[in-house]
C-alpha cells in the first residue's frame, strides 16, 4: 500500500490519475481488512471538474464513514463546490495522507502501544478481524504475607481486551475483556526458605534475585514500548531471571512470549532449581469476571468434559483437572472463553493442572503445577502453552445428578461412615472433625457405585478452625479429601482412586477423578494430631459434598 501524493505543479490530467491510482488502492485496503466489498466511483477521464471533486468527496466520504464505524475515527476535509483548484488539491492530499495512516495501523498485524514508563500494550488482529490488546506491566508487584517481595523487574502480561481495529486506542472502551488483572500469567514458585511465600514476577525475585536479561523485538528489530510505536507482523518478548531468598535459588532462561494474528504463546525456556519446590506454577493464565464452567481434555485422550468451576458458598474455590492438556474457562452469563492449551502431559514433573476461583478478587486462575515435596525440582524444558479468547456458547450445562448421598448434612451425618478418629454432626448443619489425642485420623466415607475409567467431580467445602497453642489463625487448612479404593478407610491397600489432597486454604475444594473401581468410597479427612500443624480440639467441618460424572 504505496501512496501517491498530489503535488503542487501537476498538470490536472495527472492530478486525476494520481487520485484515481490512491483510491483503487485505498478501497483495496479497506476491503481487505474489514471483509468489505466496496467499490471506488472511477474518476474518468473527460469528466468536468466539479464532477471529478464529487466523486471524490463521495468516495473520501464513503472510506471515512466505513472506518468510523469500526471505531476508526480520522480529520475528513470535505471537497465542497466553489472551493480553488489549489484548496480542492491541498484537502485531498490531506485526506490521502489521513486514509493511508489509518488503513496502516488497521491492516498491521501487530501494533506496539506505548502507554506508561511501566505499561505497554500490543495489539494485534485476531482471526475473527477484530484485534486483541494484550497488556504488559512491570515495577509492580505482591505485597502481602504470601509474597516473598523484592523487585518486579521484568515485563510481565497481565491481560487481553477486544476492540474492533488494530488502529484503535487499547485504553478505550473495549468490545470485551477477557483478563484485567496485575497479577502474573507466567510463573510462580514456593521456596523452601521463603516461610510458604510465593516468588516470581508478581510475588518478587527476592533481595538477591535480579532480571539478568530482556529483549523486546517486532520482526527481529528491537524496540523501545515505553517511547515508541511500531508495526508488523510478530512481537517476541523473551527475559531471563534469578529468583532467590537465602539458599534458595530458582533460575529462568529465555522464558518467551510471542504474539502474532494466530494470538498468544508462552514459552518459558529452562528453568531450573536444586531446591526442593513444593509448589512450582511452571505456566498460568488468568480470566477476570465470573469465570463458572470450564472444559478439559485428559491425557488420555481428546474428549472435552464440561466441569463447574464454582466458589461454593464461599468467596474462594479450587477446581483440580488431573494432568489436563486443555482447559477453557467460560462464563455462562455471556459466552466468553479463554482457552489454555499445552503440550506438556508427558513432560516428567508435570503434576497436575488447578483452577482458583476467587470473587473477592473476581477472577479465575489457572496453574499448570511442576512442584515436588520429594526432591530437588531439577531442570524443566519443552513446555509451550497458548492462550486463545473466544465467543462461546451462553448458559450453563446441565450435569448428573450429586451420587452423595446426605452430603448437606442438614439433620445428621446419616448415610456416612466413620472408620477413625472423632467425628460428629453439627447444629451447624456441618459434619465436624475434631482433632484428638488419639494420633490416628478422622476418617469418614460413604460407597457409591461408579463406571470405571470415567471422569467424576468429587466436591466439598471445609472450614479448618485452630485453637493453638501458637496455632490460631494459622493460613494452611489440613482438612482432605479423596477417593478411596477401600471400605475400611485406608488410602494405602488397595491404592486409592484418588489420593488426599489438603485444601490447604478454607472453602470449596472440587477434584476430577477416574475411578478404579466399580465401587468407590468418597473420604472426608483430618489428619491426625501433629501433621499439618493440627493440635488436640482443633475442628474441621465438611459441608455440601457432591461427587458427579462429567458432561462430555
Amino acid at each position: 500500500m504505496t501512496q501517491q501524493n498530489i503535488n503542487t505543479g501537476l498538470f490536472p490530467e495527472q492530478l486525476r490519475r494520481v487520485a484515481q491510482d490512491n483510491f483503487v488502492d485505498l478501497y483495496a485496503q479497506l476491503n481487505s481488512v474489514y471483509a468489505l466489498s466496496l467499490q471506488p466511483r472511477n474518476l474518468n477521464a473527460g469528466m468536468s471538474s466539479d464532477q471529478l471533486r464529487a466523486a471524490a468527496q463521495a468516495n473520501f466520504s464513503e472510506i471515512y464513514a466505513a472506518l468510523q464505524a469500526r471505531g476508526v475515527n480520522g480529520s475528513q476535509q470535505h471537497l465542497n463546490a466553489g472551493l480553488a483548484v489549489d484548496r480542492l488539491r491541498s484537502f485531498a492530499q490531506l485526506n490521502f495522507t489521513d486514509l493511508y495512516t489509518l488503513l496502516a495501523g488497521a491492516s498491521a498485524a501487530v501494533r506496539v502501544v506505548a502507554d506508561t514508563t511501566n505499561s505497554f500494550y500490543v495489539m494485534a488482529r485476531s482471526l475473527r478481524g477484530t484485534a486483541f490488546a494484550y497488556h504488559f506491566i512491570r515495577n509492580s508487584g505482591g505485597n502481602t504475607a504470601t509474597d516473598l517481595g523484592g523487585s518486579w523487574p521484568n515485563w510481565r502480561y497481565a491481560g487481553c481486551a477486544e476492540f474492533l481495529s488494530v488502529s484503535l486506542a487499547p485504553t478505550g472502551t473495549p468490545l470485551r475483556t477477557f483478563s484485567n488483572d496485575t497479577g502474573a500469567q507466567d510463573y510462580a514458585f514456593v521456596l523452601p526458605t521463603s516461610s510458604v511465600k510465593f516468588a516470581g514476577s508478581y510475588h518478587g525475585v527476592g533481595a538477591g534475585g535480579s532480571l539478568t536479561a530482556e529483549t523486546l523485538t517486532i520482526d527481529g528489530q528491537a524496540f523501545d514500548p515505553t517511547s515508541s510505536a511500531a508495526v508488523g507482523s510478530q512481537v517476541i518478548l523473551t527475559h531471563s531471571v534469578s529468583i532467590t531468598d537465602g539458599s534458595s535459588t530458582v533460575t529462568v532462561t529465555g522464558f518467551t512470549v510471542t504474539i502474532d494474528a494466530s494470538g498468544i504463546v508462552f514459552n518459558p525456556g529452562t528453568i531450573s532449581s536444586s531446591a526442593v519446590l513444593s509448589t512450582a506454577f511452571v505456566g498460568m493464565a488468568i480470566a477476570t469476571g465470573s469465570f463458572d464452567e470450564g472444559t478439559l481434555t485428559l491425557t488420555s485422550g481428546t474428549t472435552e468434559y464440561k466441569t463447574p468451576i464454582s466458589t461454593g458458598t464461599t468467596t474462594y474455590g479450587r477446581t483440580y483437572m488431573q494432568k489436563a492438556n486443555m482447559v477453557s474457562l467460560r462464563k455462562t452469563s455471556d459466552g466468553l472463553t479463554v482457552r489454555v492449551s499445552h503440550g506438556g502431559t508427558a513432560l516428567a514433573g508435570y503434576r497436575r493442572t488447578s483452577v482458583v476461583r476467587d470473587t473477592v478478587l473476581n477472577r479465575a486462575k489457572l496453574y499448570f503445577d511442576f512442584g515436588n515435596s520429594g526432591g530437588a525440582f531439577g531442570s524443566l524444558s519443552g513446555f509451550t502453552w497458548s492462550q486463545s479468547y473466544e465467543l462461546g456458547a451462553a448458559g450453563a450445562t446441565s450435569f448428573a445428578a450429586n451420587l452423595i448421598t446426605n452430603g448437606a448434612f442438614a439433620a445428621n451425618i446419616n448415610n456416612w461412615t466413620t472408620t477413625s478418629g472423632s467425628v460428629a454432626w453439627n447444629a451447624a448443619g456441618v459434619m465436624r472433625h475434631s482433632r484428638s489425642a488419639t494420633g490416628t485420623d478422622d476418617r469418614s466415607l460413604q460407597a457409591i457405585t461408579t463406571v470405571v475409567g470415567a471422569p467424576y467431580l468429587l466436591a466439598a467445602e471445609n472450614t479448618y478452625t485452630p485453637v493453638g497453642p501458637g496455632n490460631a489463625g494459622t493460613y494452611v487448612n489440613p482438612g482432605s479429601i479423596a477417593l478411596g479404593s477401600a471400605s475400611n478407610g485406608s488410602l494405602i491397600t488397595p491404592a486409592p482412586a484418588y489420593a488426599k489432597v489438603a485444601f490447604d486454604q478454607n472453602g470449596y475444594n472440587a477434584h476430577v477423578v477416574i475411578p478404579t473401581q466399580t465401587t468407590q468410597y468418597p473420604m472426608l479427612i483430618l489428619e491426625a494430631q501433629g501433621a499439618a500443624n493440627t493440635l488436640v480440639g482443633d475442628t474441621s467441618d465438611f459441608d455440601n459434598v457432591s461427587m458427579f460424572a462429567l458432561a462430555a
